[in-house]
């Protein structure tokens, strides 16, 4: 069964990188928006991009095990067929350090050729089919952060700017594997349901459960509770958003 390894903290996983994403808002705490589509980084994210992955493969095998090394691809990476067929999204922090990346997400699109992993790993979930080419699944979810406050802020950005590319762009029904326990802490987040009951998923090493998430409701969840987060990413579908105010501390001159 997955675990979290104690021994590597928050602060070990999340990736310091040379970026000019602050350079014309410098003053802002955080960057959130679209940074692949179908495993191609959007133009001059390209490092970005490639960050995210360390950021997965640091949580996914070093910190929780949910993945085993041997999933991991000779560049160092998590990649899998997945992406290529999904939008990626990221929340980057203006940090002392530098540009940091402390939040990833994606939403694979089931498309006309491929089912989606749920659907291969929770196959009784799906008697009655239902589903169609713009059915998704939201994989790969991660925010960290030293302080708890800033990560379930950064988990708030993920699901908002999902949800807004999900409205604008008409995604319909919408799944995810998550661990149980995560469950509870999903429902004060977003509108969630059951479809199928814990089972051990051998690719993520652990028990997993199989949910269906409202999206109209959650929409509606997220905006009320964020002041309108929704409604900018929608105004914005999918570009760098820069939101909230960095301590003075944390300003750092980032590369041009």
């Amino acid at each position: 069964m997955s675990h979290i390894d104690r021994s590597v903290t928050n602060h070990d996983v999340i990736p310091v990188i040379g970026s000019s994403l602050f350079v014309d808002h410098p003053t802002a705490r955080m960057c959130v928006g679209i940074i692949a589509e179908n495993d191609v980084a959007r133009p001059g994210l390209e490092a970005e991009y490639l960050a995210h992955f360390v950021l997965r493969r640091k949580v996914y095998v070093d910190q929780t095990g949910q993945l085993d090394e041997s999933e991991i691809q000779p560049d160092g990476t998590d990649r899998d067929s997945d992406d290529a067929r999904s939008v990626t999204f990221a929340v980057f922090e203006n940090h002392v350090e530098g540009v940091r990346v402390v939040g990833v997400s994606r939403l694979i699109v089931r498309g006309d050729e491929s089912p989606l992993p749920v659907e291969e790993f929770c196959p009784d979930s799906f008697t009655d089919d239902g589903l169609t080419p713009r059915s998704v699944e939201v994989s790969r979810v991660i925010a960290r952060h030293e302080h708890a406050v800033m990560q379930e802020l950064v988990q708030w950005h993920l699901f908002a700017v999902m949800l807004a590319y999900e409205a604008n762009h008409a995604l319909e029904r919408t799944f995810a594997i998550i661990e149980p326990w995560l469950e509870r802490h999903l429902r004060g987040t977003i509108a969630i349901s059951r479809i199928g009951e814990p089972r051990y998923v051998e690719h993520y090493l652990d028990y997993n459960l199989p949910i269906e998430i409202d999206i109209p409701a959650s929409t509606e969840r997220v905006n009320a509770r964020q002041g309108g987060f929704i409604d900018q990413y929608r105004a914005e579908d999918g570009a760098m958003t820069y939101v909230g105010r960095a301590p003075k501390r944390a300003l750092t001159e980032q590369p041009r």
